[in-house]
């Protein structure tokens, strides 16, 4: 579109500012280039030209002939997208669970800022869509999964290198308190005594296999023979220490009690459901899907009067059950490295040590031997 003609006494001003006269006198506005708002500059004409002229030179993009030559002309973050999953999601070699996660993030991002030029992002915009849209562990994945596609955008010359990441920039917001409070063994109990047979084993199991809800659910009878249960870990499934063989005798009698529900299943944790539908990753009419586990465990825990007064969010989870199990482990003596970690499947202590945290306060006994009489003058 043509510039507005100018007059001649707007012949200093600069493109989108203006100088509307209010009773005498004139005040200068700049419009914006991209949202169309009007942005006061005040009354001091040579101020307002100037500042103008450093707005035009920001938001108003002239032709990228560099881009042009480099190819990163035009490209934006679905283009951006596209290639991520494309070149480098098959090399991450991801569980079918963390890749679903992480197209999940992938999907999200691409519909809410997928129209946006890639050389056009900048910390202010990537620090503007975390804070507008998530919010505590949800902010933190998100971010991770844009300095990961950034990283990915300078590492094919699809973004400067020489301004550095601008989701690595932002606001890790890393330190906030978790909001989920660790299960107590007494809590684990009284949610023990209001659920249904088939949680009851659910629950036993996690404790003492350390395995997660996906583990759990997924058992089946065939899986445990001379009181020895096989356990690939879905989150790790493509690692050697995923794959388990935990010599467990404890679980013979849990698995007896599972096999007398008078339900014929596969799996040891099974229930008979009101109607038969087939869904997603169900292959047996009898098998509880993660979401319909979750929605069962969390209306058990709800009934407990231990947990009147506790806001939702801030009640334990099923995983918490894992953490227990940990924390209850290391109590009885059972070392981390040798015993606790390799059961757990972590290839990181880190790891392992943070999910026995928070269960109590740990006491460090030292001493205190200054004698005050020997040091007086």
């Amino acid at each position: 579109m043509a510039p507005r003609k100018r007059l001649r006494k707007n012949r200093e001003m600069v493109d989108n500012l203006y100088a509307p006269v209010k009773n005498g006198v004139t005040y200068y506005q700049y419009k914006h280039p991209i949202t169309g708002q009007f942005h006061s500059m005040g009354t001091n004409k040579q101020d307002a030209i100037a500042a103008a002229r450093q707005l035009n030179n920001i938001l108003v993009k002239e032709r990228d002939l560099v881009g042009e030559v480099l190819g990163t002309a035009g490209k934006d973050i679905n283009h951006l997208i596209g290639r991520y999953r494309k070149e480098l999601l098959p090399t991450k070699r991801l569980a079918d669970g963390t890749q679903k996660i992480l197209e999940y993030r992938l999907n999200r991002i691409d519909r809410d800022i997928g129209t946006k030029q890639i050389d056009e992002v900048d910390v202010q915009t990537i620090a503007k869509y975390l804070d507008d849209n998530f919010e505590r562990d949800a902010y933190i994945k998100h971010r991770a999964t844009l300095i990961d596609l950034f990283r990915f955008a300078i590492m094919k010359g699809l973004y400067p290198a020489d301004i550095g990441n601008p989701a690595e920039i932002t606001y890790a917001k890393s330190e906030y308190e978790k909001n989920r409070r660790r299960l107590t063994l007494e809590q684990f109990w009284q949610i023990h005594a209001q659920a249904e047979p088939w949680m009851q084993h659910a629950m036993e199991i996690a404790l003492i296999t350390l395995q997660g809800r996906a583990e759990v659910i997924n058992m089946k009878f065939a899986d445990y023979k001379d009181q020895v249960l096989q356990v690939i870990r879905q989150k790790s499934s493509k690692h050697e220490h995923s794959h388990l063989m935990i010599h467990c005798p404890q679980l013979e009698e849990i698995i007896i009690k599972a096999r007398q529900s008078n339900v014929p299943s596969p799996y040891i944790i099974h229930r008979r459901p009101v109607r038969k539908v087939e869904a997603e990753g169900r292959d047996h009419w009898t098998k509880l899907t993660p979401n319909t586990f979750t929605a069962e465990f969390r209306k058990t825990r709800d009934k407990c009067e231990c947990f009147e007064g506790t806001p939702r969010e801030h009640r334990p989870t099923f995983h918490e059950i894992r953490a227990l199990g940990s924390w209850l482990y290391k109590q009885q003596g059972y070392d981390n490295e040798t015993y606790i970690q390799p059961l757990m499947a972590h290839a990181d202590p880190k790891m392992t040590e943070h999910y026995q945290q928070g269960h109590e306060r740990e006491w460090v006994r030292v001493e205190a031997g200054l004698v005050i009489k020997q040091v007086q003058k």
